[in-house]
């Protein structure tokens, strides 16, 4: 919520986000996150994250992974939607039958 919240006017943020996570099901989200580490993740893999973001070194990048998320998100959506346009241009027209 944070990170989608930095797009929105000052004024805004506050009340975007107490919206955002009283609607979120933060239980599922976690059993989700939790199920697909286990899946894809190794117990050493596992290990090692959360050596990396226990540390000084990983805590001091999470504070600032959201900034740079905020930064990133407009260009990446802007780019996707152009090659969206593109591609949806360069496919033939299909009519239903």
């Amino acid at each position: 919520a944070d990170k989608m919240a930095a797009n929105l006017p000052p004024h805004q943020r506050d009340q975007f986000k107490k919206l955002m996570t009283s609607q979120l099901d933060i239980a599922a989200l976690t059993k989700a996150m939790l199920d697909a580490m286990v899946k894809d993740f190794s117990t050493e893999e596992l290990k090692a994250l959360a050596d990396f973001y226990g540390s000084p070194v990983g805590k001091s990048a999470m504070q600032k992974f959201g900034v740079y998320m905020a930064d990133i998100m407009p260009t990446m959506e802007a780019e996707i939607m152009k090659a969206q346009a593109r591609v949806n241009q360069s496919m033939p027209n299909q009519s239903p039958k």
